[in-house]
């Protein structure tokens, strides 16, 4: 039986780590995809359906080299690490110039809208997932074997493959005429269903809602004139509706933003049934979709202006 010494121990542990942090990348991305799209579409010269196909290779590219690290399986020359090493040099040019044409204020996409990151940051998270995988490189052994080898080209061009099947092209547009079917007391007072809009779904008893609300707050604050819009779920009786409302304009120092109520049926049915729920469309179309915790006004007002 063959005995593995501690440097062995650790080099096998250190692509486990890099392997699972490739994999974990490659999720957040997905957590929605369509801003992942945006993000690319927004900061690159490509049309959206270049910002579609980038996504999901990207995706599927990170998918694949991380799980192929976590099975140690670096291919014939160490092609798996010398891919994994060259697409962070990629990414980290792309950070460098997007820093230095819009700043430190923007999301750069890198973890998606679950982990929201500004490019100094991920600069510097790159840095040390390049140092990491230098040491790698040079420590580590190539696979000779060829039965491996082939297993690992197969892998790398399914998993790549995979995000194209799991997310397939197509563009999301919500039900708002839904909205203005309702009855009158429920219809927005605003015409949502053409130009664009921020449009939010919430519930006055959520938390995360509230966190969002108060984003959106400051951004009116800051802005009077952005489009954003929320639809509530909601609360029968009136008297307990009065009362989180109050509740949640408390909490939430809620500005003069635009809001109407929608009975519960139609608000899961439009919004997805996750709150909060907040959606860029325009004419309708979803555009991205973003979290509480993705909220960025310089973002938004640039997408107004295109």
């Amino acid at each position: 039986m063959k005995k593995f010494d501690k440097k062995e121990i650790l080099y096998y542990v250190i692509s486990v780590l890099l392997g699972c942090f490739f994999i974990f990348s490659a999720y957040t991305k997905t957590v929605p995809i369509e801003s992942f799209e945006f993000v690319l579409r927004s900061q690159l010269p490509i049309n959206e359906f270049a910002a579609g196909f980038a996504a999901r290779f990207i995706i599927g590219l990170e998918a694949a080299l991380g799980f192929l690290l976590l099975l140690n399986f670096y291919g014939r020359s160490k092609w798996v690490i010398s891919f994994s090493f060259w697409l962070i040099i990629a990414l980290t040019l792309h950070l460098i110039l997007l820093f230095l044409r819009l700043g430190n204020e923007v999301s750069c996409g890198c973890m998606g809208d679950l982990i929201p990151m500004k490019p100094l940051p991920s600069i510097a998270k790159n840095i040390v997932l390049l140092a990491v995988i230098s040491f790698l490189w040079k420590k580590v052994s190539a696979t000779n074997n060829k039965t491996i080898q082939w297993v690992s080209i197969g892998s790398l061009l399914l998993i790549i493959i995979l995000p194209f099947i799991v997310f397939p092209f197509q563009k999301q547009t919500l039900a708002l005429n839904k909205l203005y079917n309702s009855a009158p007391e429920f219809q927005p007072t605003q015409e949502l269903r053409k130009g664009k809009h921020m449009l939010a779904f919430m519930s006055l008893t959520c938390a995360h809602c509230m966190d969002a609300a108060l984003e959106l707050s400051k951004m009116k604050n800051e802005n009077g004139t952005l489009p954003i819009y929320i639809v509530f779920a909601d609360v029968e009786p009136d008297s307990l509706k009065s009362k989180l409302f109050d509740n949640f304009i408390e909490i939430t120092k809620f500005a003069d933003i635009p809001h109407s109520f929608l009975n519960r049926s139609e608000f899961v049915e439009i919004s997805g049934g996750y709150v909060p729920a907040i959606f860029w469309i325009e004419d309708g179309i979803v555009i991205r979709k973003v979290s509480g915790g993705a909220l960025n006004q310089k973002e938004f007002e640039n997408w107004l202006k295109h």
